[in-house]
């Protein structure tokens, strides 16, 4: 054994360390994405229907008065946001409806994940437990860091303008406004009902946004770690030493070696193929409506510049454009993570093995030929060129946009 003589160092990592980001911002929304031993009470799950039964009112609330304005052709601009707010409410509602909807296999992916976690510090000094977990960090926090900014830019700037024009101006014409939309069933302009229907819009521009990071985050945390297993199975077999020549029963050594990686990257693979079925209909619908909400909000930056919207545009287009850039660079790494096994038995010193051994070693070569990857369903494998196709594909729908105007 390479690590045997050695002694631990350092803290011991689990897998509740690199999934405690997402995991923390679903529980803001009253939200377990996977079973655990500890039971949600009942304020708790009261909590998550309060969440869910403002969202859709929102969303609904926020469909009708989108059709009201596009009643009026001169309000084109106006038209634009609430769709592009309408088409960010329908990510954040579909991710959520997603994660619930694959809750079980959820909770069969993280399991799976925890069983093929390295349970020691050496074992964990290996595996490189610690850089991972660090990028993760890094990753998970800079996106949770990016929305949140763009959250509240979003729901703060029309009661900051407000405020500012009200008090520090002094203008007796100053109007109240809400965040995402102006159209509900009471009258709340210049009453005390201005401030519960703000908090609302607010809290639905929340479930939004916290169901889109959380699902996200889930994803870059669970494929960190596929990551991590695959350069761990890589190096080993590029270190792996043959003894059929060195010992009498080297040949039976090195045989139970090999098998015992062959079944830790069946293993692995198995992890991806349980990671697409929970993330993949979750993806694709994301991509699709992100082409369309990158579009809108392109359009709205070269038809009329307006000082208010401009910062807030500017965040939610760099955010959606971040989280696509992710995802694909993720999946890339992926697949050359993947890619790089086949590489590394091939790499290994295997010229003096048994017969027997280069039989093994040709499967491990031929699975590690098949790359994996994300997976939006069946439609869509994402890599670095799925960006290409993402932007081209949003050119094509802004071109289109620009000509009916």
């Amino acid at each position: 054994m390479a690590n045997a003589g050695k002694k631990p160092k350092g803290k011991i990592y689990y897998v509740d360390d690199f999934l405690s980001l997402a995991v923390n911002f679903f529980n803001t929304l009253g939200i377990d994405p996977y079973e655990t031993v500890v039971k949600t009470n009942i304020w708790f799950q009261l909590y998550y229907v309060t969440n869910l039964i403002n969202m859709v009112y929102s969303f609904v609330a926020d469909a009708v008065y989108l059709a009201n304005t596009l009643r009026d052709k001169e309000n084109v601009l106006e038209s634009c946001m609430v769709l592009s707010y309408l088409t960010f409410g329908a990510i954040g509602c579909s991710k959520i409806c997603a994660v619930m909807y694959r809750r079980p296999k959820m909770t069969s992916l993280v399991k799976q994940l925890k069983s093929c976690f390295p349970s020691n510090a050496l074992d964990q000094e290996e595996y490189d437990v610690k850089s991972c977990l660090k990028r993760t960090h890094m990753y998970t926090k800079a996106f949770g860091a990016l929305y949140t900014v763009m959250y509240f830019a979003h729901t703060l700037t029309p009661i900051f303008v407000y405020f500012f024009e009200k008090v520090l101006l002094k203008n007796p014409d100053a109007k109240q406004t809400m965040p995402f939309y102006q159209l509900e069933p009471w009258e709340w302009r210049d009453t005390w009902w201005f401030y519960p229907t703000y908090f609302h819009q607010s809290l639905a521009g929340y479930t939004a946004t916290c169901g889109s990071i959380s699902s996200d985050l889930m994803i870059f945390a669970v494929v960190l770690q596929v990551i991590m297993h695959y350069d761990r199975l890589a190096k080993v077999l590029r270190e792996f030493k043959v003894q059929a020549l060195i010992k009498p029963n080297g040949a039976d050594e090195d045989l139970k070696k090999l098998q015992s990686l062959i079944a830790n990257h069946i293993n692995i693979l198995r992890l991806t193929d349980v990671m697409n079925e929970v993330f993949g209909v979750s993806l694709l619908l994301n991509f699709v409506a992100s082409s369309l909400l990158v579009c809108l909000v392109g359009f709205q930056l070269t038809i009329k510049f307006s000082l208010e919207y401009f910062g807030k545009q500017v965040l939610l287009l760099v955010s959606v454009l971040f989280e696509v850039y992710l995802l694909c660079s993720f999946s890339q790494n992926l697949i050359d993570a993947s890619e790089n096994v086949g590489y590394a038995a091939y790499d290994m010193d295997w010229f003096d093995a048994d017969k027997r051994f280069k039989k093994m070693l040709i499967f491990i070569s031929m699975r590690a030929q098949q790359p994996v990857c994300l997976k939006a369903t069946v439609f869509l494998d994402l890599s670095m060129s799925t960006v290409t196709i993402f932007l081209r594909v949003t050119y094509k729908f802004f071109c289109a946009i620009r000509t009916m105007y």
